[in-house]
C-alpha cells in the first residue's frame, strides 16, 4: 500500500531550521508526527527531523495511507520462543513486520525493540530474518544478535527452512495440487505470476522473472470456502496469495487478488493467511528448532458460520 506524499521546497527563510520544525509549521500536528514517525525523505534518503534544512532542497513528507498511524498490537504473550540469539514473535494480522517510508515506530520489529527494552532495560539489536506480508498472522522470525543474522539468512536462502501456512479460500480447491510458476513486476509494478517458460526472462524493469513453487493440500472443505495448506518451496512475495488466486481459490480477505471481503455476511478485513508451522537450525547451535502457532481467533469465527 502507498503513502501520500507532499512535496515541500525550503525556502531560503527556512535555511537552517530543523526539517522537523519546518514541517509541523508548515503542515501542523500531521507535519508534526511524520517527523516523528519517521516519515521525512530528501534525495531518496530517510532523513532525521533534526536535520538541518538548505535553502532550494525538496522534503518529501510521506504521510500514512489510511491518514493516521497504528502500532503493532504486540504484547509480551505473543513471543513464542525466545534465546539469547533469537526472538520468534507471533505476528498479529494486519499490522506491518518492519519499517514503511511513512512509518519507523509501529512495526512488529520497532514495537517488539521497545517491549524488550522496557522489560530488560537494555535496547536490542533485533533484525527480521525475513517477511510476513501486513495482512498474515503467525510465525516471524527475529535475530537478537548480530552472530546470528548471517547464519539465519543462510537458511532462509538454501531451502533449510520448512514452512507452512493455513489459509482459508474461496472455491474447492483440489484435493492435493503443486504449483510452478513464475513470478515478478507486472508493467505497474504490481506483482504477478508469469509461464513457467518465462522465468529467467528480463523484465522491462530489469528485473528477472523468478521460480515460484507452492504446495497446496485440502485440510477441509466447507461449503464454498476451503480450509487449505500451503506449503512455499520458494520465498517469493505474495507467492501463496497468487498461486491459490491462480487455481480459482482466492484468499477470503484478498481483495487485491479477487478475494471475497465479506463471508456469511460477516466483514473478513485482511486476507486470512497464518504462518502455523516453521522449522529451521538454530543459528549457533544448529540443532532443529519446531515452532507451532495456532491461528487468530477469526478462523474459528468464519469456520463457526460453515459448521
Amino acid at each position: 500500500m502507498s503513502s501520500a506524499i507532499i512535496s515541500l521546497v525550503i525556502t531560503e527563510y527556512e535555511a537552517g531550521q530543523s526539517l522537523g520544525a519546518i514541517v509541523a509549521n508548515r503542515l501542523g500536528e500531521r507535519g508534526r508526527q511524520a517527523a516523528i514517525r519517521g516519515g521525512l525523505w530528501q534525495h531518496g534518503r530517510r532523513v532525521t527531523a533534526d536535520t538541518p534544512a538548505r535553502a532550494g532542497e525538496t522534503l518529501l513528507v510521506r504521510l500514512p495511507p489510511a491518514g493516521g498511524y497504528r502500532d503493532a498490537p504486540l504484547t509480551l504473550n505473543h513471543i513464542i520462543y525466545e534465546d539469547d540469539d533469537l526472538l520468534v514473535i507471533n505476528k498479529p494480522p494486519a499490522c506491518y513486520t518492519g519499517d514503511t517510508p511513512w512509518d519507523t515506530q509501529g512495526s512488529v520489529l520497532a514495537v517488539a525493540r521497545r517491549l524488550l527494552a522496557e522489560r530488560d532495560g537494555l535496547v536490542p539489536t533485533l533484525h527480521l530474518a525475513h517477511q510476513l506480508d501486513a495482512g498474515t498472522s503467525g510465525i516471524l522470525v527475529i535475530s537478537k544478535h548480530p552472530r546470528a543474522n548471517a547464519p539465519l539468512q543462510a537458511a532462509f536462502n538454501n531451502g533449510q527452512v520448512a514452512k507452512r501456512y493455513l489459509a482459508l479460500c474461496a472455491g474447492h480447491p483440489p484435493t492435493v495440487t503443486e504449483l510452478i510458476t513464475g513470478h515478478g513486476r507486472a508493467a505497474a509494478g504490481r506483482w504477478r505470476l508469469y509461464d513457467q517458460t518465462e522465468i529467467g526472462k528480463v523484465l522491462p524493469n530489469g528485473q528477472r522473472v523468478k521460480r515460484a513453487h507452492t504446495q497446496i493440500e485440502l485440510r477441509r472443505q466447507y461449503g464454498d470456502i476451503a480450509l487449505v495448506w500451503a506449503r512455499p518451496l520458494t520465498g517469493r512475495t505474495h507467492q501463496i496469495r497468487l498461486h491459490l488466486a491462480a487455481l480459482g481459490c482466492p484468499l477470503l480477505g484478498d481483495e487485491r487478488y479477487g478475494g471475497p471481503t465479506t463471508v456469511a455476511g460477516m466483514k473478513i478485513p485482511h486476507p486470512l493467511l497464518h504462518a502455523a508451522e516453521l522449522t529451521l537450525p538454530h543459528p549457533r547451535s544448529g540443532r532443529l528448532l519446531n515452532i507451532f502457532c495456532p491461528p487468530p481467533s477469526i478462523f474459528a469465527i468464519v469456520l463457526k458460520c460453515f459448521v
